[in-house]
């Protein structure tokens, strides 16, 4: 086992991001006598931020040298992570087991899917929602399984058919917290993305997930580390959300450690099925980075055969273009890779003036403004975010 010592100023969060790598890498890490309270703060801090906490208490057992306080804070959110996970298993359980009853055999993506395929635990995994996905046939269907389940509809609506391909449920248990499903129709929001992966695809190579119960299905492998390279790669444009406040940005540790665990246990062939898939879908670009990216904090082991492929993208791939591109280029791209004319116009028009239903959805604490009103706060909202992401591009 290797050592690291952290030895930098007390508020470099830079250095504080390393430590908690090295820690997760299994590194024998000395905390340096000259970091104060400061640090041990900002250590929690951005455990926080990188949904590692309870992953780092594991790390951390039976070892010495680390503050007791930043022992026992971690220690406490592990035990919350595990709290939830007991109650959420609860609730997934019931509506898998009622949507089957339905006929709708949603495919689990994303953190949930991996908890309970890779993770020695899945209160291991942090997350605060499920993902599943659906035929888009399935939607109102599967909409009505959640509201008789007591969920109720957060955000989102399932009458577009542009503008979003998700909706976002919450179901309140008292004294048990809520619990959060986002029911897709469709892998992401994002018109080009969102042709990338159909429920078919995961579905034809979903594998069973019998740790959460016997109506589990999860994406395979193959599709789930494809799936993950893509997901950090949209979040350099698109917010996440860590304690309310929104992130941009794709090296929050706990999803390259998805793509860590997931390289890891990929056979030879399953590489080679990725590595055509990447091809395919144009996304070898986005799979080096998150691959190169895992292997910089977590020093995953990556086959050389794997990188030497996806280093051979050559002209800039669609997918990288439309991420790395601006609002405009992306709505444009989207607009384009929308097929029919009427399909077309359906699209601006949901995008120009989306229904009521989506617009009351978006402000839920404003439900009884008028709808003028909403359109006027959603465009303002929309252009301080622009103006906001122009001055973070350098």
């Amino acid at each position: 086992m290797s050592r690291y010592t952290v030895s930098e100023t007390p508020l470099d969060v830079h250095a504080v991001d390393e430590l908690i790598s090295a820690t997760l890498r299994g590194e024998d890490v000395s905390w340096c006598g000259n970091n104060g309270a400061a640090f041990a703060e900002t250590v929690l801090e951005r455990c926080d931020y990188h949904g590692v906490g309870a992953l780092l208490n594991e790390q951390l057992q039976n070892r010495g040298g680390w503050p007791a306080f930043v022992l026992d804070a971690l220690h406490s959110r592990a035990l919350a992570q595990t709290m939830w996970e007991l109650r959420h298993q609860h609730v997934l359980r019931g509506l898998l087991a009622a949507l089957s009853k339905s006929g709708i055999h949603p495919v689990i993506f994303k953190g949930t899917a991996l908890s309970y395929s890779l993770y020695t635990n899945p209160a291991l995994r942090a997350r605060g929602d499920t993902d599943v996905i659906v035929g888009p046939q399935e939607r109102s269907r599967a909409a009505d399984v959640l509201t008789s389940q007591g969920f109720e509809l957060s955000t989102g609506v399932t009458c577009v058919e542009f503008i979003i391909y998700q909706a976002s449920y919450k179901r309140d248990c008292a004294g048990n917290g809520e619990h959060h499903i986002d029911l897709h129709w469709r892998i992401n929001n994002y018109e080009v993305l969102s042709q990338l992966f159909s429920y078919e695809d995961l579905r034809s190579k979903a594998e069973p997930l019998p740790r959460l119960c016997t109506d589990a299905l999860a994406a395979g492998p193959v599709h789930a580390l494809l799936v993950a390279c893509m997901h950090r790669a949209v979040h350099m444009q698109s917010p996440y959300y860590v304690n309310g406040a929104a992130c941009y940005g794709g090296d929050r540790l706990i999803w390259l450690y998805d793509i860590h665990l997931l390289a890891r246990g990929s056979t030879h062939a399953q590489w080679q099925e990725f590595l055509d898939e990447a091809q395919q879908k144009g996304l070898r670009s986005v799979c080096r980075e998150g691959l190169e990216r895992a292997r910089t904090h977590l020093h995953t082991n990556i086959p050389d055969f794997v990188l030497a492929s996806l280093e051979e993208a050559g002209t800039r791939e669609r997918v990288s273009t439309y991420l790395n591109g601006s609002k405009l280029r992306r709505t444009r791209m989207d607009f384009r890779a929308i097929r029919g004319a009427r399909n077309k116009l359906r699209f601006l028009g949901e995008l120009a003036l989306p229904p009521a239903a989506y617009m009351r959805s978006i402000y839920p604490d404003l439900r009884q403004s008028g709808l003028p009103w909403l359109y006027v706060r959603r465009t303002a909202r929309g252009l301080m975010k622009y103006l906001r992401m122009s001055q973070q591009t350098p």
